[in-house]
């Protein structure tokens, strides 16, 4: 009876990511192919920094919510506060980039005209993110499918307008950009119907978000750093033409790395539910989820690994044509990331959060000591080469504390 359901849960799981990340991948692509590589690298930039953004202010409130929803009394209640705290960090957050952009002085400069556009992209970038993990931390796939479906809309309508134009400029495609989040937020809205006013246990879930949130917080800014080190250290020592090159790559496996990211928004709170009964119930369902997708990803590295010139080619055109050996460093950079997934869920699941920030500190300490010597002797293969470096050091660590706690996922 109920096996038709759960297949059908499985597929718009399944099709909710492949919109998503094949939205963001286009416009991506969209963008590399129609404004000029100064403007896309300028692009680029951004959106780094607003990763940045969107991971420091998840710290505070999705990431706490995907572990505490399935004990919460009061989840209308519980909920609520996450939308209201969501929208006044991202507030915070959001009203420093025009600040920051109209500095006269250094690379902010540059971005400067974009200030305006910068904060309508900025804004539903954030509350998107809010929207989609908190409806998969629901357990409410059919609203996080409608969800990207409605940005995936947007999108291809931008797309459709940048095709239409002999030319565009970086402040208009922001711009569009930004104005295609629209939709999606009023369906948010409409979908989640927030409580006006404060809650009775506001200061409770207050308290209880900062003391997770804080380590959280200080991994989200180490983790940002030791994940684009290498990548700042590219553009610092090799110049843009590289820099170009590693961002674009790293675009490319986006389509990924959001997979990865659904994964983690689903299993992880399904996770964390089974612990909450029964350690044995968390880890055989943690083991099981991880497995089924794996040869789906290995699959898809493989391809990626084969035919990695004619992926960049088909990417960047011909100027990006040489670089695809970064493709196949990427493949094995990824293989590694999707093997410590199970790893960084456990840690997440069962609030290690100390564990989790010290690891990426170590990281980033490897990062710092060793990507002068890196890339001044193998240039961008030294790039690659540190950051399948810094995985296993992260792996290896996680997986050390796991054991002294006894949490053993393959025994």
């Amino acid at each position: 009876m109920f096996r038709p359901l759960l297949k059908y849960r499985k597929v718009l799981l399944l099709g909710d990511q492949a919109i998503f990340s094949g939205t963001s991948f286009l416009v991506t692509i969209m963008l590399a192919r129609n404004l000029t590589v100064e403007e896309f690298g300028w692009y680029a930039g951004f959106v780094l920094v607003l990763y940045l953004f969107t991971s420091l202010i998840s710290a505070f409130v999705v990431q706490p919510l995907q572990v505490s929803l399935p004990s919460a009394a009061d989840k209308n209640g519980y909920l609520t506060f996450t939308f209201w705290f969501q929208t006044a960090i991202s507030s915070l957050f959001i009203a420093m980039i025009p600040l920051v952009l109209w500095l006269p002085v250094g690379l902010p400069a540059g971005y400067a005209p974009l200030a305006g556009p910068a904060v309508l992209l900025s804004s539903g970038f954030v509350m998107q993110d809010y929207f989609r993990k908190r409806m998969l931390a629901e357990d409410r796939i059919t609203r996080a499918f409608l969800l990207d479906s409605l940005l995936m809309v947007g999108h291809l309508a931008v797309m459709v307008r940048m095709m239409a134009a002999p030319t565009i400029s970086l402040s208009t495609a922001m711009l569009l950009l930004g104005s295609g989040y629209l939709p999606p937020l009023l369906f948010g809205l409409y979908a989640s119907k927030p409580l006006i006013g404060l809650t009775d246990t506001w200061k409770h879930d207050l308290r209880s978000h900062l003391n997770q949130g804080k380590w959280l917080f200080y991994s989200a800014l180490v983790q940002w750093w030791a994940g684009n080190l290498f990548v700042v250290a590219s553009g610092f020592f090799l110049g843009p033409a590289a820099l170009g090159a590693l961002r674009l790559v790293q675009s490319v496996f986006g389509v990924l790395n959001v997979l990865f990211q659904t994964f983690e928004n689903y299993v992880l709170p399904q996770t964390a539910s089974r612990m909450h009964e029964s350690a044995e119930d968390g880890r055989r369902y943690l083991r099981q989820a991880s497995g089924r997708p794996l040869i789906f990803v290995s699959l898809l590295l493989l391809v990626l690994f084969v035919f990695s010139d004619s992926i960049m080619l088909l990417a960047g055109g011909e100027q990006f044509k040489e670089y695809g050996f970064l493709v196949k460093g990427m493949s094995v950079l990824y293989a590694l990331i999707f093997a410590a997934y199970p790893v960084r869920i456990a840690i997440r699941a069962l609030m290690m959060n100390k564990v989790f920030f010290q690891g990426y500190v170590l990281t980033f300490l490897f990062g710092l000591m060793s990507s002068y010597l890196l890339l001044s002797v193998f240039h961008l293969a030294g790039a690659i080469a540190g950051l399948i470096i810094s995985q296993l050091i992260l792996l290896v660590y996680w997986q050390l504390m796991l054991n002294k706690k006894e949490f053993l996922l393959w025994k």
